[in-house]
């Protein structure tokens, strides 16, 4: 299942759920739960705060990426570390970096189940 998993956040970390948050439901398991450890402090989030989360950054921004500097995989866990970057609806022209981020995924059914992520924003 490791290459698979490794699949399924390759899809998620390279789509735009963050903009068209309408995708959500493709990549995240009803069951989905997130364990955030942000520089404004922790949070969790089940699948229903987190979509709303989504709709809420998808409607700030014309696009996000990231790029991913490392990832490995074992089973149905998958740990990445990736910077995001965003190009706002004020400034569509100017993409910046918004945080760095070091995530484990577990997988289930081919979704997203759980998240446990560390993160902190980008000095510009």
């Amino acid at each position: 299942m490791s290459a698979k998993a490794k699949k399924v956040v390759t899809a998620f970390l390279d789509s735009d759920v963050f903009v068209k948050a309408d995708n959500f439901d493709s990549f995240f398991h009803r069951d989905f739960k997130m364990h955030w450890h942000a520089s404004s402090g922790y949070r969790d989030f089940d699948y229903d705060e987190y979509e709303r989360i989504t709709h809420v950054t998808a409607a700030s921004y014309e696009s996000m990426r990231t790029d991913i500097s490392h990832m490995i995989s074992e089973k149905e866990e998958v740990a990445a570390r990736f910077t995001v970057y965003v190009r706002t609806l004020e400034n569509p022209r100017e993409e910046v970096p918004v945080g760095y981020f070091i995530s484990i995924f577990k997988i289930k059914d081919d979704k997203i189940l759980e998240i446990h992520q560390t993160s902190h924003p980008a000095e510009n």
